[in-house]
């Protein structure tokens, strides 16, 4: 049996931009898609003064996953940028 070296280069600048470009487009949305639900469970909980009939810890839980969410995701864009940068 013969053995076969592929020799490939898996920081291709092409493929490492184009992630890089996709994981900070996610990042970008992921966080304002937060900070968008964050003002409409203050507007229902504080102003609003609402929350018995709107399920206001629901809204809070769905709030601070997708600052969890933003939050996990930005390290990847920064480390893809990081990446594209450094070459």
């Amino acid at each position: 049996m013969e053995r076969c070296e592929v020799k490939r280069n898996f920081r291709n600048s092409r493929v490492v931009s184009l992630v890089s470009v996709g994981d900070g487009i996610t990042s970008t949305l992921t966080f304002a898609a937060a900070c968008a639900s964050a003002g409409i469970t203050v507007l229902i909980g504080n102003d609003l003064n609402n929350c018995k009939q709107n399920h206001c810890t629901r809204f809070e839980t769905a709030t601070a996953m997708a600052f969890l969410s933003w939050f996990v995701a930005t390290p990847s864009f920064l480390l893809n940028f990081w990446t594209l940068v450094s070459r």
